[in-house]
Parts: structure tokens; sequence; C-alpha cells
């Protein structure tokens, strides 16, 4: 019998790492807060594995510059004549992460768009947020023409919710493995480098003040509220990045989303699964 394979989360923070915050709190609340803002808002780069390096040959790849934020993108494009399609990846990922779908979806006659975030894979920077995860969408969304579907990836999906919220033209949304709750992330974050509730509440308002925002409009639970954009939200119930439970969520004060739930894809695999990639198409195609 073949084993079954382990869905391990992103990233699992080092003792050493932990060790240090908690001194640092120790020493200075005030520094412990800077340092983790700083490691909160700088993405992680893995190994690209040979699959998405093959991939890269199936696809065209322009920089675009985005002067709003001084951040050159880096996009992969599947040209065709069909209908368009932006694919968004999540924190620490890649647009080629997503390539499965591209390719399914260029076969099927569609345009396809995909990108890397600032300070991810191929663009340029090295710290981000939500506020240039959806400028990058809008600016995009801008010089394609309108995309006709949006498809995002956890963060992703995170970043075109708020931008559906208020701008965008989009005839559907699918989302996958998408999280629900903003001040959630912060407080994952905070509790995984072994900080405190104080350093929690500091580092929020640290943010709050500096873009001048409130986090928890940039929740999709709250996000969606103002959508009416019909929603696919697809997640996997061993997904042990983010809970199934957020789908659950956002479709509750989505005026017009369902859920689909698979079984052992976990966070990532789910990319690559063919019964998914099923579903996205039927979803997209279905009148």
């Amino acid at each position: 019998m073949e084993k079954k394979k382990k869905h391990k989360q992103g990233f699992s923070v080092p003792a050493w790492l932990r060790i240090m915050f908690k001194n640092l709190e120790r020493i200075s609340p005030y520094l412990a807060m800077r340092a983790a803002a700083y490691i909160f808002s700088k993405p992680l780069k893995f190994k690209v594995p040979e699959k998405e390096q093959q991939a890269l040959q199936h696809c065209a790849q322009k920089n675009v510059y985005l002067q709003s934020i001084g951040i050159q993108i880096a996009t992969f494009i599947w040209e065709n004549p069909g209908e368009k399609v932006l694919l968004a990846h999540g924190w620490s990922g890649r647009g080629m992460q997503l390539y499965y779908i591209a390719e399914s979806l260029h076969k099927a006659g569609y345009h396809v768009v995909t990108y890397d975030a600032p300070a991810h894979g191929k663009s340029t920077g090295k710290l981000t947020n939500m506020l240039q995860m959806i400028e990058t969408v809008a600016h995009l969304d801008k010089t394609e023409g309108s995309f006709d579907y949006f498809i995002g990836h956890s963060f992703g999906a995170m970043a075109i919710f708020n931008y559906c919220k208020t701008r965008g033209n989009a005839k559907k949304i699918i989302t996958i493995g998408a999280a629900d709750n903003m001040r959630m992330i912060f407080d994952n974050f905070i509790t995984s480098v072994g900080l405190s509730t104080k350093i929690l509440r500091r580092m929020i308002t640290y943010f709050e003040k500096k873009y001048q925002v409130i986090l928890d409009d940039f929740s999709p639970f709250i996000a969606v509220q103002e959508i009416q954009i019909p929603t696919l939200l697809i997640h996997d119930t061993e997904d042990y990045d983010v809970s199934v439970n957020c789908s659950d969520t956002i479709a509750k004060h989505h005026p017009n989303a369902k859920v689909i739930k698979t079984k052992g894809l976990g966070h990532r695999r789910i990319l690559r699964d063919k019964k998914v990639m099923q579903q996205i198409k039927s979803y997209i195609q279905e009148s």
C-alpha cells in the first residue's frame, strides 16, 4: 500500500529565532516589535522546482514597472484570443506555482496571466504588504483591459477580494485555500515566533499608523460583504496552513458564494490536482 504523504506547513520557525525574540522582548518591547514587523513583511524565497522551470518555456515573460510603488513585477503570459484570467499566488509563493492551472486554462482557450508579487520570485523589492498586493492586481487588471476571471491562492485570494470590493468587473472569482481574517494572520505569526499579545497589539498599531489603514478592513470575511461577483471557494480539509473553516466563514458573509472541499491535498498540492482543475473549468464555463 502506498504511504500517504503528510502535508507540512510552509514554514517552521526555528527554535533559535523564538529564543532571540523572547530575549529581545525582555530588553526592549519596541525593538522586538520592529524586528517582528520586518520579518513579517519579508517573504521567504524557496528553490524553484524543475516542473516550474520547464513550464517557463511555454509562456511569455514580461517585466512591468509599477510606478505607484516603485517595483518591477515579473509577469508570465499564456496568450490566447479568449477570455482573460488572472492567477494570484500566496505569500512566499511564486506565479509559476500556478502553472498547472495556467496551462490547463490556456489549452481550453483562455488568455492567462500570472505574476510574482512584490518582493517575491523575480519581482523587485525586499518587503511587501497587502496594499502593494492590491495595487499589483489593480495595475495588471487595467493594463490587460480587465480580466474576466480572478483565481487566487491563499494570500493572493485575499488581495483579489480586497481589490474586487471596490474595483474590477470580473465575471467570477475562484479562491483556493483562502484565509478569512487579517488579524488572525498577525496573531498566528506573533505566536509562532514566541512573542506576547502585547507585541501583537503594538505591531498592529504600528502598521495601521504607518499606512493609515484599519487592519480589519482587509479581512476577506469583511471585504466580501461588498462583493456581488459569484465566487467559488475551494479548500482542502487537510490544509494545515489555512484552516478549511476560513472558506466556510467567507461563504457565510458573501452574498453569492459556494464552497467545495477536497481531502488529502493540503495547501499546495491542491494547485496541481486534476479534479480541482476540472472543478475550476466547470465553474468558469457554467452559466
